[in-house]
């Protein structure tokens, strides 16, 4: 898995095997601060390839206004840390986004 692009505190896109996967953060109140990562469907690849950053920001937004720690939440049931292999999909994505965050760091 291989970062490809992000938003600082907000997002990160990653590819694994040619699919690529949003970690979106979220956060409600005090007590909830986490993120989903949901596999891109057709319509929010094409969103990506036309409208690009801004549309994956626009996307991370939805997701956090749709509350996804909640069953309601359309991207609920999408979020692959969710699922069986949600430790290992966690390990990946945090491999890969590790060198993007510390190149945020150095100075110039």
């Amino acid at each position: 898995m291989t970062c490809v692009d992000h938003e600082p505190g907000a997002w990160f896109l990653v590819e694994q095997r040619g699919v690529l996967h949003l970690d979106a953060r979220y956060g409600h109140g005090a007590l909830i601060d986490d993120s989903v990562l949901v596999r891109l469907d057709a319509a929010e690849l094409a969103a990506y390839r036309t409208g690009g950053h801004a549309a994956l920001s626009d996307l991370a937004a939805r997701i956090h206004d749709s509350a996804p720690h909640l069953e309601r939440s359309p991207y609920h049931r999408r979020d692959l840390y969710r699922g069986p292999d949600g430790a290992r999909y966690r390990a990946a994505v945090a491999a890969a986004v590790a060198g993007r965050a510390q190149a945020a760091r150095k100075p110039s």
